[in-house]
C-alpha cells in the first residue's frame, strides 16, 4: 500500500512532562503549504484524513486532537464529523473576532465543542471570545516572560488552561510553568511527526459506508437512505436503473427511499456493490470481485447450515476483493468498518463456514481463470460459476 503525508502532529505535555494532546497539522503530498491552499482547505483536509485515512501510526488518533479552523470553516455551520469531546477547536490569530464569528463560536460550543484561543496576544478584541475558550495559547518567542506576566494578570478570570507553544528549551519551560501554565508544546519536547497513509477517495469511502449499511442483519432503510442520497453518483446510477425497462413501473420513481423499497434489500445490494465497485476500479477487476461474490452467495445456498446466511457470505466475497476494487490494504482497511469476528475470521482466514465458502470460491476463480484441472471440478459448482459470470456481465451491460 502507497504511503504519503496525511498530516502532522504535534504532542502536548503536562508540567510533568506527560502527554496529553497532540495539535494536528496540515501537510501535503506535493509539498503545498496550509497558506497556499487556504486556511479553510486545510482544515477540511485536515479532518478528512483524520478521519479517512488509513495509517498505523494510530496514537495521534486516539489523542485529544488540537485543530486549527478558519473562520470561513467557522461560519459555515457544518461543524466537524469529529465527537465533540476528541477535538479542540483553535482559533487562529488571523480571525477577525467580528459579531458573526462570535455568534458562530457560541454555536459551536452549545454543540460540545472546545476551544483555544491560538498564539493569543492579549488584543481587546478577543475579550468575547474568552467565556468561550477552554485553553489559552501563547507563542513564547513573539513575547517575553514579563509582557506575559502583566497580561495575565488582566485575565484572572479566564479559567481555562494556559499553554505555551513554541518552547525551545527547559528554561523557558520552567519559566512559564512559574507563571502559571499547565500545558506545554515545542521543538524542547518534540518536532511534528508526519504521519503517513493511504488518503482514500472519498467515493470509496461512501461505498465501504453504504455496504456497511446494507449488509447489517437489520438495515435501518433511513439511514441507509440518507446516506446513499449524500453520494450524487450513486442516486442517480440507482434513480436510473429503477425507471429502466427492467423494472417497470406505473409511474417514475424519484426519491431514493422508494428506490429502496421498489428493488428491496438484497437487490439494492447487488447493484451498489457494481455501481461502486465499477466507479472505483477496472471492470475486469469489478467483474472478478462480483463473481467471487455471487458465487459465495450461491455456495452458502446450497448449504443445510440454517445459521449461514447467505448476504453475509456474499459481503465476505465482496470484502475479500476490497484491496483489487479499492487498491488498498484490506486488513487496514479493515479497521475502519465494524465488522463482526465471525466476518474478519473469514476474509483474513478462510475460517468458519463463510471462509469455507471463500476458499471453494477462490479455488473456482483460480482454475477457471488458468483453465487448469477444470475436469476436476464438480459439474455442478462448474455450471454454476459460469451462470454466476453470465449474469454479472449482464448487469455490467446494463449500466
Amino acid at each position: 500500500m502507497e504511503s504519503s503525508p496525511l498530516l502532522a502532529a504535534q504532542p502536548i505535555y503536562d508540567r510533568k512532562n506527560r502527554f496529553y494532546a497532540v495539535e494536528l497539522l496540515y501537510r501535503s503530498a506535493i509539498h503545498l503549504s496550509a497558506e497556499t491552499v487556504g486556511d479553510t482547505a486545510a482544515t477540511s483536509e485536515v479532518v478528512f484524513n483524520l478521519c479517512a485515512g488509513i495509517t498505523e501510526q494510530t496514537t495521534q488518533y486516539d489523542a485529544t486532537a488540537f485543530i486549527n479552523v478558519s473562520s470561513d470553516f467557522l461560519l459555515s455551520q457544518s461543524f466537524l464529523p469529529i465527537e465533540p469531546d476528541k477535538v479542540v477547536i483553535e482559533l487562529l490569530e488571523t480571525i477577525k473576532p467580528t459579531r458573526a464569528v462570535v455568534n458562530a463560536v457560541a454555536r459551536w460550543h452549545d454543540k460540545g465543542f472546545r476551544f483555544a484561543l491560538d498564539d493569543f496576544e492579549f488584543d481587546p478584541a478577543w475579550e468575547p471570545l474568552l467565556k468561550y475558550a477552554s485553553y489559552i495559547k501563547v507563542d513564547v518567542s513573539t513575547v517575553t516572560v514579563e509582557q506575559v506576566r502583566a497580561f495575565k494578570k488582566d485575565l484572572t478570570s479566564f479559567n481555562g488552561k494556559w499553554l505555551a507553544e513554541r518552547v525551545e528549551d527547559e528554561a523557558t519551560k520552567k519559566a512559564y510553568e512559574a507563571l502559571g501554565f499547565e500545558l506545554f508544546q515545542g521543538y524542547y519536547f518534540a518536532k511534528p511527526e508526519v504521519i503517513y497513509g493511504t488518503r482514500l477517495e472519498p467515493s470509496s469511502l461512501q461505498l465501504a459506508k453504504v455496504l456497511s449499511l446494507c449488509f447489517e442483519k437489520e438495515p435501518d432503510l433511513t439511514e441507509l437512505s440518507k446516506v446513499i442520497s449524500e453520494d450524487p453518483k450513486l442516486s442517480v446510477s440507482l434513480l436510473k436503473i429503477v425507471n429502466s425497462p427492467l423494472y417497470p413501473t406505473a409511474s417514475p420513481i424519484t426519491r431514493v427511499k422508494d428506490v429502496i423499497m421498489r428493488l428491496g434489500i438484497e437487490k439494492l445490494r447487488r447493484w451498489i456493490a457494481l455501481i461502486g465497485s465499477v466507479a472505483a476500479s477496472s471492470q475486469e477487476a469489478s467483474r472478478m470481485v462480483l463473481v467471487r461474490a455471487q458465487m459465495c452467495y450461491e455456495l452458502a445456498k446450497g448449504q443445510k447450515n440454517q445459521g449461514l446466511d447467505p448476504d453475509q457470505c456474499y459481503f465476505v466475497g465482496l470484502l475479500s476483493g476490497i484491496d483489487i476494487m479499492l487498491g488498498v490494504d484490506k486488513k487496514a482497511f479493515f479497521e475502519k468498518l465494524p465488522l463482526s469476528p465471525e466476518t474478519q475470521a473469514a476474509v483474513n482466514n478462510l475460517k468458519g463456514p463463510m471462509g469455507q465458502c471463500l476458499s471453494i470460491a477462490l479455488k473456482l476463480e483460480r482454475l477457471i481463470q488458468m483453465k487448469q484441472r477444470l475436469e476436476t471440478i464438480q459439474p455442478r459448482l462448474l455450471s454454476t460459476y459460469r451462470s454466476v459470470s453470465n449474469n454479472v456481465q449482464e448487469l455490467f451491460n446494463t449500466i
